[in-house]
């Protein structure tokens, strides 16, 4: 393959703009370069969540609205979601293991159907996560939509190593979670996961076990601490893995071809990728919030062993503990100060641009690049300042975005970092949580994304 012309092609042609309504819809299903999108939410439905599901439950429709818009679909089929709501196998929980609801272009009947659950049960502290990730894989997806699910828990799924798990050896299925994460990235399904902390780090593996399986399928794992913040959340997810789509398609067979056929490394190809991008000025969005997580050789190692290992069961014999508190300083003293009676509101918030990182990979003589633009538009999705919701405190924790230390999104086990310097200003944000979306020059983080996902849909086929 000449390298000169990899990754330079003109994108997707798009639709010839003459076609009549009734056309549009006859072809829309089969069209390979309309923009479509799949988009499934997998929600825990234990006792703890109750504040996420009605978070949810009560956007659902102006978060369908949005990514309509910015997203630029053309017809309401355009868009379909599903929902898998989950619980956990019996003896643990006797109500539900999943409930599954088909994909539907109808947003009042998805506002339906969040609205018919409710937390409840839970059992052991595991959950039937990985039976909720084999209900999303077996749904009807169309074949050229952009597929997406967003996980939203608090809890592990069984078998990966926790204390008191009563499926020590896995989902009773019979399913992998590692295998599944694999299924969905050959078939270009990305998973989303909103950590809701911190809760979820009060067990030993499962924040390390989350990472692993959003870098199999070059998603992100976005940690909140409020569920006022998690409309901010999905629809930054999703914009932004729209952007990430366009590109897959456009240099998706180039990119392959030089990882599958020429056995060239992720990070090489991805290198150059990312300076090609660059001097076609090309930007995309990216959903930014700080990772409340200290950084830990434990952690890193685990997340690569989860990464790499075709089981739970080949992964667990070489996993090690984590010393120590999982979060921040930073983090830590937020919550003491909440616990002394400080409160703090929730917002989506604009901050200034921000310089380049130092260590981005920058062609020798590039086009001017735009200068970075923070997207304002969530403000229709403002959280109340009032952040308590069934009578639990779920108010943010006082830190600002730090660049540095934001999004996960790494194709690097265990990173979580995006890669930005960090700024001298991050406590002048009167201390909220905040989750930005910005349009950018596209970054290398990204670009290794498109890589992998390029060439895992590329051994499928």
């Amino acid at each position: 393959m000449d390298e000169e012309m990899a990754f330079d092609g003109p994108g997707p042609s798009g639709l010839q703009p003459a076609f009549e309504v009734q056309q549009q819809q006859q072809q829309q299903i089969a069209d390979p370069n309309r923009k479509q999108l799949d988009l499934v939410f997998i929600q825990d439905c234990t006792g703890s969540q109750g504040s996420y599901i009605s978070s949810a439950t009560r956007n659902i429709e102006q978060i369908c609205a949005h990514i309509f818009e910015s997203g630029k679909l053309q017809s309401q089929e355009d868009l379909r979601v599903g929902l898998v709501a989950f619980r956990d196998h019996p003896p643990q929980d006797h109500t539900y293991i999943t409930r599954s609801f088909a994909f539907t272009s109808d947003i009042s009947q998805v506002h339906k159907e969040l609205s018919g659950l409710y937390a409840s049960g839970g059992g052991d502290g595991p959950e039937a996560v990985t039976a909720a990730l084999a209900e999303a894989l077996n749904m009807d997806w169309r074949q050229h939509a952009s597929k997406m699910v967003v996980l939203i828990a608090d809890a592990p799924p069984h078998g990966i190593g926790e204390y008191g798990d009563g499926f020590d050896d896995g989902s009773p299925d019979g399913h992998d979670p590692l295998q599944l994460a694999r299924q969905m990235a050959s078939r270009g399904i990305t998973l989303f996961f909103v950590a809701c902390e911190p809760a979820l780090s009060g067990y030993s593996y499962a924040t390390d076990f989350y990472q692993a399986l959003t870098s199999i399928t070059s998603g992100l794992m976005l940690p909140l601490t409020t569920a006022d913040l998690l409309t901010h959340a999905i629809v930054g997810s999703v914009l932004e893995n729209l952007d990430m789509e366009r590109l897959v398609r456009e240099v998706g067979e180039a990119v392959a071809q030089r990882i599958l056929g020429n056995n060239e490394s992720v990070d090489d190809v991805a290198r150059e990728l990312h300076e090609k991008l660059l001097l076609r000025n090309e930007s995309t969005k990216k959903v930014v919030i700080e990772s409340i997580y200290k950084d830990s050789e434990e952690a890193r190692h685990n997340v690569e062993v989860f990464t790499r290992s075709p089981s739970l069961a080949e992964a667990r014999p070489e996993l090690r503990r984590v010393h120590g508190t999982r979060f921040t300083d930073k983090y830590l003293a937020a919550r003491h100060m909440l616990s002394r009676g400080h409160t703090y509101s929730s917002s989506f918030s604009s901050l200034p641009p921000r310089s380049p990182p130092a260590k981005t990979v920058v062609p020798k003589s590039p086009p001017s690049s735009p200068s970075r633009k923070v997207v304002s538009d969530f403000a229709a999705f403002g959280a109340p300042k009032s952040a308590s919701v069934f009578g639990t405190a779920v108010a943010s924790t006082p830190f600002s975005l730090a660049g540095g230390k934001a999004a996960f999104g790494g194709m690097r086990p265990g990173a979580a970092r995006s890669g930005m310097e960090d700024d001298d200003d991050e406590d002048d944000n009167g201390g909220r949580q905040k989750v930005e979306l910005r349009d950018d020059s596209i970054s290398l983080e990204q670009a290794k994304r498109i890589a992998m996902q390029s060439a895992w849909r590329s051994m499928r086929a």
